[in-house]
């Protein structure tokens, strides 16, 4: 079971999908217990990142980047991330199963 993962406009328009290895279940439970964002990504519901939420994000995944179970997911979404600096009315949605 994989995680789809958006960058969402605040229509809800899709503006860009992520295409690296495939998310799932591990990110979240990978994550730090003191984790703000990364640990409350829901694999079988929706969860949307407003762009606050997404500056934490790129924090906690670049603390998992090394993990050797997630890192490979980790970085790979960091990058997916980092495209949209301009984060002015975007959201981050992960769509689990």
């Amino acid at each position: 079971m994989s995680i789809d993962v958006e960058w969402r406009d605040e229509r809800g328009e899709t503006l860009e999908r992520y295409e690296g290895p495939p998310i799932d279940f591990r990110l979240p439970e990978r994550s730090s217990e003191s984790s703000r964002c990364l640990r409350f990504i829901d694999p079988y519901g929706d969860t949307t990142f407003n762009a606050a939420q997404v500056a934490v994000s790129e924090e906690e995944l670049t603390s998992i980047a090394s993990d050797r179970e997630v890192g490979e997911q980790a970085n790979s979404l960091l990058t997916f991330v980092k495209r949209h600096s301009d984060r002015l009315h975007k959201y981050l949605k992960f769509i689990g199963d």
